[in-house]
């Protein structure tokens, strides 16, 4: 398990949310992650890895995105 620092927020805002997490693998930019069971969807646009630190093993930076348009992105779907 890897602790994360995660700095969450909503496009065009600086409304950070920052916490950190424990993931299985250090997330990558372009992937998607939620905080929880019921939580939002963020997409990650940055990753910064630290292996000086002893608290964390990266910082990662992360927008909210929608989830239903973001899956209709993906699965190229036009409903």
């Amino acid at each position: 398990m890897k602790p994360i620092f995660l700095h969450l927020h909503n496009m065009g805002f600086k409304d950070w949310l920052n916490k950190v997490s424990t993931f299985e693998r250090i997330p990558v930019e372009g992937e998607y992650l939620t905080i929880d069971y019921d939580s939002d969807l963020y997409k990650v646009e940055m990753v910064i890895h630290t292996p000086f630190s002893e608290e964390m093993c990266a910082e990662v930076y992360a927008v909210k995105v929608n989830h239903i348009e973001e899956l209709n992105l993906k699965l190229n779907n036009n409903n």
